[in-house]
């Protein structure tokens, strides 16, 4: 699943306010979790079903503003932030 928005993707603090933090390429949902960030890309419900899912097992996260991102993403490369389902690293 790529999910579009107006961020490059995840970082350890909110880079508006905290503009040491760093980027997150790649976490599984368990680590995520784990680290209990004050400042998620995404709803923590959302980590938590996508944690049980079935089906979803990435969610890539892209900034939308930012031309040839998403044609990027479609193509497999690794722009953005993937959060993956345990078990399904690659």
């Amino acid at each position: 699943m790529i999910y579009v928005k107006d961020e490059d993707g995840l970082y350890t603090a909110d880079p508006k306010k905290h503009p040491s933090a760093e980027f997150i390429p790649r976490i599984s949902v368990h680590d995520l979790l784990a680290r209990d960030l004050e400042d998620l890309i995404v709803e923590r419900a959302v980590l938590e079903f996508m944690a049980r899912a079935r089906h979803v097992r990435e969610i890539q996260f892209i900034n939308g503003l930012k031309p040839g991102q998403l044609t990027a993403a479609l193509n497999g490369e690794p722009v953005g932030t993937i959060i993956y389902r345990n078990g399904d690293a690659k």
